[in-house]
C-alpha cells in the first residue's frame, strides 16, 4: 500500500512539473485558461508533495 502511494505521488509530481513547464513555455492567450493551467499544475505538485507526508502522519497515528 505504501509503495503504491509513493509511486502515485512521484507520478503526480512529474505530471505537475511537466504540465507547468508546458504552460509556461507556451502560455495561452486567454488569461482564464492560463490561470486554470497553472492551478492544475500547482495542485498536482501539491498533491505529490502532501500525499507521502499525510500517509506517514496518519499511519503513525494508527500504529500508536
Amino acid at each position: 500500500m505504501r509503495a503504491v502511494a509513493y509511486v502515485l505521488s512521484v507520478v503526480a509530481l512529474i505530471l505537475g512539473v511537466v504540465y507547468m513547464i508546458s504552460t509556461l513555455s507556451t502560455p495561452s492567450l486567454d488569461p482564464l485558461i492560463y490561470a486554470r493551467d497553472l492551478a492544475i499544475s500547482i495542485a498536482a505538485i501539491a498533491v505529490g508533495v502532501a500525499a507521502p507526508i499525510l500517509l506517514r502522519k496518519f499511519s503513525a497515528a494508527e500504529n500508536a
